[in-house]
């Protein structure tokens, strides 16, 4: 480019490609080197039967969440001997996402993104098990259990909602019998951290960090498993109930300094009999929506977000220094602090009530965090040990909030 690059903009360059590299063996080992741990071979290297592993269960985070996604479309699930591989399955902030692991010309780290990677073969139907993604699964008779669990970004920026909604977007899709939708409100794309992370977007990124809630729910997949004990039942935004809406509906409040997004990722059906791809109309996809604090009001609210000193989204823009400022800022969510008192509030002219207003002091807040660890603990969403661990985390974003306001 003679004249140089310009700050947000994509170039993209197409050409003709030949020799594909082989592709697809990687499903096909996981399968075979599972199945092996579990039944053995013809010449096995296991010589105590007592030794092969009980059950299975394959857990893939972004990524290898959509490769577990693709394994059981493509239905890998099946061993060569017609066993189940996996008795288990989950999927971790993948969105509706599969994937390049098992086509001609594979490119398995291309996923798609809110700005880029739009038009590759990631988010593509079928997306609800109910719809296609188990065929074969169902057929063979080898479906696992199931949990797929994403959050607030995913929605935003991996077209999580058609998971779980018919594919025109106006109803809920009803779950498989063994699959188990869990959301993780106002969380990006992975866990936060205190002091927030520095990114090139315009807000600091979400602090939430659900990964207590991940451990407490292995257990509960593994006691589904071992001993067929239910699960917590399934926590997502239903259409049904104005949890789950369009982007025009989402009623974010209108915190001065602060823009809301005016688009997001879309998955566009894609005609791969051209390259690149026809583009036809994109499936609906939804957002969770949020109360007058700017958070989201179902799924798995951990304390932080039932007791808030903040909106924390799983949205963010990009910064004006790197281009396109419009667009949302890939995997990051927001973490938009509350005024500290009264007068800040009205200095600021921000709608939503102080830090102040709501909390008589420090401790009346981490009683209230303790009491909403509690009820997740009930709920099987958190393991009591966890609880005191997370009430030091919200002591350490309660300093960090009044010192940094």
């Amino acid at each position: 480019m003679e004249d140089g690059f310009e700050p947000g903009k994509i170039y993209e360059v197409i050409y003709q490609a030949k020799d594909p590299v082989l592709a697809g063996l990687g499903p096909a080992a996981m399968r075979d080197m599972v199945s092996f741990m579990k039944h053995g071979g013809a010449e096995t290297l296991l010589a105590d039967q007592h030794q092969y592993i009980k059950r299975a269960v394959g857990i893939g985070v972004s990524q290898s969440g959509r490769f577990l996604r693709s394994f059981l479309y493509d239905g890998f699930n099946q061993d060569e001997k017609d066993a189940r591989v996996f008795d288990g399955v989950w999927a971790i902030v993948a969105g509706a996402g599969r994937g390049s692991f098992n086509a001609r010309f594979a490119q398995p780290s291309r996923d798609g993104h809110p700005f880029l990677n739009v038009f590759y073969p990631s988010d593509i139907p079928p997306f609800t098990d109910n719809d296609g993604l188990l065929a074969k699964a169902v057929a063979a008779n080898v479906v696992p259990k199931i949990f797929y669990s994403n959050g607030s970004y995913e929605y935003w920026g991996r077209a999580a909602s058609l998971i779980h909604t018919s594919p025109d977007g106006k109803q809920d899709a009803p779950l498989a019998k063994d699959t188990r939708v869990y959301f993780f409100a106002g969380s990006q794309h992975g866990s936060g951290a205190i002091p927030p992370r520095a990114a090139e977007a315009q807000n600091p990124g979400s602090v939430i960090d659900y990964r207590a809630s991940l451990r407490a729910l292995l257990l509960a997949m593994q006691a589904w498993l071992k001993d067929g004990i239910e699960p917590p039942a399934s926590e997502y935004p239903r259409i049904a109930k104005d949890q789950l809406v369009s982007l025009g509906a989402y009623a974010f409040p209108k915190i001065p300094g602060v823009q809301i997004p005016a688009i997001k990722r879309e998955a566009y059906r894609l005609d791969f009999s051209m390259e690149p791809p026809k583009a036809g109309a994109p499936y609906p996809t939804l957002v969770p929506q949020v109360d007058q604090d700017g958070n989201e009001t179902s799924g798995i609210r951990m304390p932080e977000v039932q007791v808030p000193l903040a909106s924390y989204t799983g949205w963010n823009l990009r910064s004006k220094t790197i281009g396109a400022p419009e667009e949302l800022y890939s995997m990051t969510g927001s973490w938009i602090p509350f005024p500290r008192d009264q007068a800040e509030r009205e200095k600021r002219q921000d709608p939503r009530a102080s830090i102040e207003e709501r909390y008589r002091n420090e401790a009346d807040y981490l009683d209230r965090i303790a009491a909403a660890a509690q009820q997740l603990v009930q709920q099987g969403f958190l393991l009591d040990q966890d609880s005191p661990k997370l009430r030091e985390r919200a002591a350490k974003e309660w300093e960090y909030v009044l010192r940094s306001n």
